[in-house]
């Protein structure tokens, strides 16, 4: 992994430059994440001749691989977040550049199996059929549910470019520990409250937004933060010394080979692949697979 400058001290051009200057040691391809939380789920999980670089946030991925792409740069791809790309821009900016198949890595990581074990870890088994029971609805469905009602107003906020809107909706303000519910109505009141459009605006966007992809719409730190404060109380007993970070590292661990190859965004590097060799960015089983030489 590429380690050229302070964490935190990157800019497209900084990221770019590192990668072209370590061409000339490494033969393979790079893969530029996001971050470190994305660095340590593909740690295990990417090709021996692949390097790992960390971009330090989605803006510089996303410069520095238009930057490569402008040079003819070969054998970068980029992975970043979905966020809310799919509802603002229809293009994707870079050939070179694969979003993961949900807003972002943790949506992606509770829509699979991982989340499964991280109940079975953290959960009681008699309250959680408890809860489904009463829900009529699995812990996950539950889960993006609520995650929703904070989603939909964060992409509402986006769209209309409210940004100290978005900064009022944080979840443990309006989740009840007690019954892991969220208080929609003071929610949507707050929301209101500080925005430049009024209420019947806000609800009209709501109802637009009610079709669109949820696992998109839906965040996933949104998703943790829920999930923590339900396994608090209501899914388990889990002690309040278990914080969002140690639920997002339990679901990357959890997150089997298996899982992964099924998701949409280990088939867009697959593809990628296929269409850039002899670069290989991912660890599977396939022919091909052997050293690349130098381009």
């Amino acid at each position: 992994m590429m380690t050229a400058t302070p964490s935190g001290h990157k800019t497209p051009a900084i990221l770019t430059a590192e990668i072209v200057m370590h061409r000339q040691a490494h033969a393979g391809a790079f893969l530029v994440l996001e971050g470190k939380d994305d660095l340590r789920f593909l740690r295990v999980r990417h090709h021996e001749h692949c390097e790992l670089v960390d971009g330090e946030g989605k803006a510089n991925v996303v410069g520095a691989l238009h930057s490569l792409d402008g040079r003819g740069f070969r054998g970068a791809l980029g992975l970043v977040d979905g966020d809310y790309d799919a509802f603002i821009s229809s293009k994707p900016p870079s050939a070179n550049l694969v979003t993961t198949d949900a807003h972002d890595l943790e949506c992606v990581l509770c829509r699979s199996r991982a989340l499964d074990a991280v109940l079975a870890e953290y959960g009681d088994p008699a309250k959680i059929k408890r809860f489904e029971d009463m829900e009529g609805a699995d812990v996950r469905q539950a889960l993006l549910d609520r995650a929703l009602a904070f989603g939909r107003l964060r992409l509402a906020a986006t769209l209309w470019r409210e940004k100290e809107t978005m900064r009022e909706i944080r979840v443990p303000r309006f989740m009840d520990q007690t019954t892991w519910c969220v208080d929609t109505d003071a929610l949507f009141t707050r929301v209101v409250g500080v925005s430049s459009r009024d209420r019947e605006a806000w609800r009209n966007r709501m109802d637009e937004l009610r079709h669109e992809d949820r696992w998109f719409v839906a965040r996933g730190h949104d998703m943790l933060e829920i999930l923590r404060i339900g396994l608090r109380r209501v899914l388990g007993d889990m002690p309040p010394t278990v914080g969002v970070k140690d639920i997002a590292r339990g679901l990357r661990l959890a997150m089997s080979q298996e899982w992964l190859e099924a998701t949409g965004m280990w088939e867009s590097m697959r593809a990628w692949e296929d269409a850039n060799p002899p670069f290989r960015v991912l660890c599977h089983s396939r022919s091909g697979d052997a050293p690349v030489q130098r381009p």
